[in-house]
């Protein structure tokens, strides 16, 4: 949008709230795969390069899908602190240690499904409408319908393949992709999904349905 002022993320409580949640569990695990590094000198050379990431990369305003980017940038981190030694399949062994540990596991425990909320979905179209006018560079754009006990949510474009791009990290977005099936049974929802824009496919064709509660 002309005229509008480009700031960049910050390392502030978003950021450091990401730190918090991953580096144990990626470390714990990447010191399993590769036991000959040094954990304390790479979590320095993740942080460093997470900062600097941070600082170079456009905010989005206050897009709902902001922390997504700030997850996006830490994992890319992971790989740009050893890029001779952290591929895409040591990122996604530490990405999946990430959310399938004992704190997401309790976070996500009896916890409530809002997903088919009309509050929620009501919200969801909002944004979807918004998103099409978006004036910023990273945001995502979609298309939200919609449904009872299921939606449709269809992404044609993504932030995290944008920063994935311009960081020439492209190779490492499907670790977080693969994220997103176990996100939302955890939320009480069944990700049903056979395009992304990070395999090449023209959209990101996310079909939620509610998960039936066993009798």
């Amino acid at each position: 949008m002309k005229g509008l002022m480009i700031k960049m993320l910050k390392y502030g409580i978003y950021a450091k709230a990401v730190e918090l949640l991953c580096f144990k569990s990626a470390l714990t695990r990447l010191a399993v795969l590769c036991p000959e590094m040094d954990m304390k000198q790479y979590k320095k050379k993740v942080k460093h390069e997470y900062k600097a990431m941070l600082l170079r990369t456009p905010d989005i305003g206050g897009s709902s899908l902001k922390m997504n980017l700030y997850i996006a940038a830490f994992v890319f981190s992971l790989h740009k602190a050893e890029p001779d030694k952290i591929s895409p399949d040591i990122v996604n062994e530490m990405v999946t240690a990430v959310f399938d540990s004992p704190f997401m596991v309790r976070v996500h425990k009896n916890k409530k499904c809002t997903l088919f909320t009309d509050k929620v979905q009501d919200k969801k179209v909002k944004e979807s409408i918004a998103s099409q006018t978006s004036p910023y560079e990273l945001d995502w754009k979609f298309k939200y319908e919609k449904g009872i006990d299921e939606f449709y949510n269809t992404y044609t474009e993504c932030g995290i393949c944008k920063l994935g791009k311009r960081e020439n990290c492209f190779e490492f977005v499907p670790c977080l992709c693969n994220m997103d099936e176990r996100n939302y049974r955890n939320d009480g929802g069944q990700l049903h999904r056979t395009k992304t824009l990070a395999q090449g496919d023209e959209c990101c064709n996310f079909h939620v349905t509610r998960i039936k509660a066993d009798k």
